[in-house]
């Protein structure tokens, strides 16, 4: 099925997707600060090979917690795609990673300016 969308029904999906990914935040936070710092090591720093299914298995593993019960937040389009199964080079976790650390970017930004959250450094 190969659907015509308007930019504001795609909008309007973005925000829907955006509050279902806050809704499991709220749920988890713990888990979605987890994920965060995991993600920076794995693009940052030296990951060696051998330690690749089990990386690859704990992020799955946490995005699958914060995809619970939701078919449309942000964590359960990335789970699919971050697993041993579904990557099989190193350099494609790190995509994905980059990739995904960008969407809870936008969601971060997003959640600052509608719920009038300040950024503390």
């Amino acid at each position: 099925m190969n659907e015509t969308l308007t930019i504001s029904e795609l909008e309007r999906r973005w925000e829907k997707t955006l509050a279902d990914t806050e809704e499991a935040v709220n749920h988890h936070p713990e888990v979605y600060r987890e994920i965060k710092l995991f993600m920076v090591d794995i693009v940052t720093k030296t990951l060696d090979i051998s330690d690749y299914p089990f990386t690859a298995e704990k992020l799955g593993s946490l995005l699958r917690t914060l995809a619970e019960g939701s078919e449309k937040n942000i964590f359960c389009f990335f789970c699919d795609r971050i697993s041993p199964s579904s990557i099989s080079k190193l350099k494609l976790l790190r995509l994905e990673c980059l990739d995904l650390l960008e969407q809870l970017k936008a969601f971060d930004v997003w959640r600052r300016k509608t719920k009038g959250l300040k950024l503390l450094k």
